[in-house]
């Protein structure tokens, strides 16, 4: 696994100095530590490290709400944690964690959490990707879709021939077909 840069939260300093020693025998970098909640998040905001490991119970805010606003900024999240109720693990499932160890903890418990935590954030971050590139595809499917019905509506013309029409006339125009199609699109639009 490759390096990575990690931001510790935990009131109880001693536990901090174990993790960040677990980690940097792992090759890892400690970006910033906190003793609480808020602390962590403007330290995440500072550093914006690619993992965040928090303890649940901190002053301020807890673990889980630092979790669910690194969440918003894009930061995966560990969490740490002396209780194993199910009421918390209840809630860590819905502030989006990547997982969660229950303290005491060792190297050979945290290592691999780190590792399958990041993994599973990356594969996140892919199925998004992949999301965000689907729905612009299919939205320019259906901006093309309309500018041909358009075209071929105005000038009385087969879809196939709308089609054709619209790939010379963008070329003509030096710009992109999606470009042209939402230039017929929004012409008729702005003169309903």
């Amino acid at each position: 696994m490759s390096e990575l840069s990690i931001l510790v939260a935990d009131d109880e300093a001693l536990i901090r100095l174990d993790i960040k020693e677990m980690l940097q025998g792992a090759g890892h970098i400690v970006c910033a530590e906190a003793n609480n909640g808020l602390k962590a998040v403007e330290l995440a905001k500072s550093f914006a490290p690619d993992l965040a490991i928090l303890d649940v119970m901190m002053p301020g805010i807890d673990g889980l709400e630092v979790a669910k606003c690194l969440h918003s900024m894009n930061i995966p999240v560990l969490l740490l944690t002396a209780y194993s109720q199910s009421k918390l693990i209840n809630r860590a499932e819905k502030v989006s964690v990547y997982g969660y160890l229950v303290k005491p903890i060792t190297e050979e418990d945290l290592l691999p959490a780190i590792q399958i935590a990041y993994a599973r954030w990356r594969e996140m971050q892919d199925v998004r990707f992949k999301l965000k590139t689907t729905q612009q595809e299919l939205h320019s499917q259906k901006l093309i879709s309309r500018a041909k019905a358009i075209l071929a509506t105005r000038e009385g013309i087969s879809d196939y021939e709308a089609h054709q029409l619209l790939i010379h006339q963008a070329m003509d125009l030096r710009i992109t077909v999606i470009k042209l199609a939402a230039q017929i699109v929004n012409s008729v639009t702005k003169g309903l």
